[in-house]
């Protein structure tokens, strides 16, 4: 299976072309045959597949960003707009020659909705555990069974199933793991697991490489938002190009939610935790400034929290510590403003926008003063693709 650097400008070859969908399908079919074996290899093969998908996009989608950003444009007498647009046209174009030659005659294929949708929600691992289980793998059907209930930590099959695998076959809770968790997320696990041993200058090296990790996973979970959708209308130039914005900020806006979802719980302050966790294991190792940073950095997220702004009072009275001293760093501030804008922008588009769906209108985006309605639903909300679905239960693979 080929693997991807997305920051090189190459990608391995992968020399087996069924796509995920294909795979999807045929392990689907084991499965309802009872061919665990080959059941377990076509969904393998199909998680790697989907990861191979992905990792190729993004990588195609980053590496155009930056070179129509950095290329010399035709003419320096323009307007922002002309600007805009031509670096729009040689971003598109790079991404149509990158697409081509990593993905070749696949470029153009068109996956069902429903499969993408069960790739999200982890349906794959959902088959997967009991394809392990029935040929003996029990230690990896614990660790599917624990993949899928990162992304559905309610689903009660799954819950019944990890229990069965933690209590009667004796599969050490700690030991089980989540087979999609990012390496930000190992990381940030083992900068835990050192905090708890008072290893301060580990959790420091870990969190730190966690958080550059979390960055880097942030970049690319937006650029797999630029995707296509159906608008279901026919909109003027402006109209089609804000209805298709609209729908990838929605999906940008729910990045720091997925990332932040680790085994199955959303923590609201998982990105401000790591300079909890930095400003006392820089404290316990005697770096004063980095302490300072760190406690600065969380309250540009949180300006409010008592706990932050009480170490802050306890470093300035205890430790000798400066008001010039509590400078955050700049990548949280740069990333704190993107969110505060994202987040006003969107309230903006959901307060003044809405989707009509008349025969008079064929669905043209109007104000919702001038609609009449009092339903603000967003630009396009409707043909949202990224929202995730749960698949049909005919085929849940239980125990």
């Amino acid at each position: 299976m080929g693997t991807i650097d997305a920051e090189s400008d190459t990608a391995e070859v992968k020399l087996d072309h069924r796509p995920y969908d294909f795979l999807y399908k045929e392990g689907v079919t084991a499965y309802l045959d009872n061919n665990w074996e080959e059941c377990m290899k076509l969904f393998e093969e199909a998680v790697q597949d989907w990861h191979w998908w992905e990792n190729n996009l993004i990588r195609c989608r980053k590496i155009c960003s930056k070179e129509s950003n950095e290329t010399e444009l035709l003419s320096s007498k323009m307007t922002d707009d002309d600007r805009y647009y031509e670096r729009v046209v040689r971003n598109t174009l790079c991404v149509i020659r990158c697409k081509k030659d990593v993905f070749g005659s696949r470029v153009d294929r068109v996956v069902e909705r429903n499969v993408t949708d069960d790739f999200h929600i982890r349906k794959p691992y959902d088959y997967l555990q009991l394809c392990y289980y029935k040929l003996g793998k029990v230690k990896e059907a614990a660790d599917a069974a624990t993949t899928v209930l990162a992304a559905q930590p309610d689903n009660e099959v799954m819950l019944s199933n990890l229990q069965f695998y933690t209590t009667e076959l004796k599969i050490q809770p700690e030991d089980v793991v989540n087979l999609e968790l990012k390496e930000y997320g190992k990381e940030y696990v083992l900068a835990t697991h050192t905090y708890d041993k008072a290893d301060y200058k580990a959790t420091i090296t870990h969190m730190e490489k966690s958080l550059a990790l979390y960055y880097e996973a942030y970049v690319d979970c937006r650029f797999l938002c630029e995707n296509p959708f159906n608008q279901g209308w026919f909109p003027d130039f402006i109209s089609s190009i804000a209805n298709h914005f609209t729908f990838t900020l929605r999906c940008k806006r729910r990045c720091t939610w997925e990332l932040s979802n680790l085994y199955g719980e959303i923590d609201d302050e998982f990105f401000s935790s790591y300079f909890n966790y930095l400003q006392y294991s820089y404290h316990q190792q005697g770096d004063m400034k980095k302490a300072c940073e760190a406690v600065a950095s969380y309250l540009v997220m949180s300006p409010e929290d008592e706990v932050q702004n009480r170490n802050k009072q306890y470093y300035m009275a205890q430790q000798s510590a400066t008001e010039d001293m509590f400078v955050p760093r700049e990548d949280v501030v740069s990333f704190k403003e993107r969110e505060d804008y994202e987040e006003k922008l969107l309230d903006f588009i959901e307060t003044n926008f809405a989707f009509l769906e008349t025969d008079e209108d064929e669905g043209e985006i109007k104000t919702s003063t001038e609609s009449g309605s009092t339903n603000t639903s967003a630009v396009g909300e409707g043909l949202d693709i990224t929202t995730l679905k749960l698949a049909s239960d005919v085929d849940k693979a239980e125990l």
